[in-house]
């Protein structure tokens, strides 16, 4: 699948039947006023609808063809330009302001991440005191979406490198039949 195969997959309608974004937005305690740093952004399926309801969301991802579907969701939806600032970034390094989110959602990407370490000290820099961490990844059961199962983690072992890395988990929240979610704050 290339890159615009799968950021049209991540936009299906399909995937809203079973992975509500605005549900888990409020689930997470997305709203007016805060700021949000979405890493790994996509083309946009969390990012579009928290930027209908919050202050700020820096949108990162690495890929200039994830960030032009991003681009033109964003306009066809009608979203003040302000709201989200778009940075091409690799989400080691994501170039948001230190202390500058309320939330940081990362979501299908912590099985992915070849240096989980680096990731999670970007994230605690990026986060304000009071800020939480956002953990949305695929079950680690066997299933017909998603990645291969033997680079998928187990909730149990997402919450020990969380911990390893000085976080605590908060609690978790239903995101769907094929994830799990995570929210965690830095120690």
């Amino acid at each position: 699948m290339n890159e615009d195969e799968f950021a049209r997959a991540l936009l299906a309608h399909e995937r809203r039947e079973w992975q509500n974004p605005e549900r888990i937005l409020a689930e997470i305690g997305v709203k007016p006023g805060i700021t949000v740093a979405d890493l790994a952004c996509g083309p946009g399926f969390f990012t579009v609808p928290m930027a209908r309801i919050v202050g700020r969301v820096y949108a990162v991802d690495s890929s200039k063809t994830m960030l032009e579907y991003l681009r033109s969701n964003l306009k066809r939806s009608g979203i003040d330009q302000t709201v989200v600032e778009i940075i091409e970034s690799d989400v080691t390094n994501s170039n948001v302001p230190s202390q500058s989110s309320d939330i940081v959602l990362f979501a299908n990407i912590f099985h992915a991440l070849r240096n989980r370490k680096e990731f999670l000290k970007e994230v605690k820099r990026i986060s304000k005191n009071s800020g939480f961490a956002i953990d949305i990844d695929w079950k680690k059961a066997e299933d017909d979406l998603g990645p291969p199962l033997e680079i998928r983690l187990s909730e149990d072992r997402a919450r020990e490198i969380f911990a390893d890395n000085g976080f605590d988990v908060v609690r978790t929240i239903d995101v769907g039949p094929y994830h799990y979610g995570i929210i965690c704050n830095s120690r």
